[in-house]
């Protein structure tokens, strides 16, 4: 999968969320440009000044404040094998329960000892939980070695009631 030159493949896998690779210090979440429009669009990284401003060198301004992205990386296991994915923003949000980048930052940000607990306990609900992923898969080139790639670009909860009905469906055959 995922190898053909310049087409990605999608698959669907239903699985099980194992492990999230979620390190507070620059992990899960990137400070991104604020700037919602083209060239943009709150997905490009923004690097703070000695100001204490933002630039972006897409767009090449300087803002006095940023918007925080998700993105990290999570290992997937069904019961014949286990893969690490990518989690975007839009994805990332779903999968933590609406939870943006930005309010886990300024709900742990603004606490004292107890802000490890909060920033872990945005994700304990996701580890373990089951999914259907949508993927896509492609490779890349990474210090001039080809790697193959898999990132999530939709999910949604597995629906136990419907799955034990298409599994009775399927044993009546």
């Amino acid at each position: 999968m995922g190898t053909s030159a310049n087409l990605a493949d999608f698959i669907a896998i239903k699985a099980d969320i194992s492990f999230i690779k979620k390190e507070k210090e620059g992990g899960a979440l990137y400070t991104a440009c604020p700037m919602k429009a083209e060239p943009c669009q709150n997905r490009y990284k923004v690097t703070p000044t000695t100001d204490g401003q933002y630039h972006c060198e897409k767009c090449g301004n300087y803002y006095p404040e940023c918007t925080r992205r998700w993105i990290f990386s999570a290992l997937l296991e069904d019961q014949s094998s286990s893969t690490w994915v990518s989690f975007f923003n839009d994805q990332a949000e779903t999968l933590l329960d609406g939870a943006t980048a930005d309010q886990v930052f300024e709900a742990t940000n603004s606490m004292d000892g107890s802000a490890n607990e909060v920033y872990e306990g945005f994700f304990t609900k996701a580890v373990h939980s089951e999914w259907v992923f949508r993927c896509e898969v492609k490779q890349e080139i990474v210090n001039d070695e080809p790697r193959t790639k898999t990132s999530v670009v939709g999910l949604y909860p597995v629906d136990c009631v419907q799955d034990a009905k298409d599994m009775l469906a399927a044993l009546q055959i």
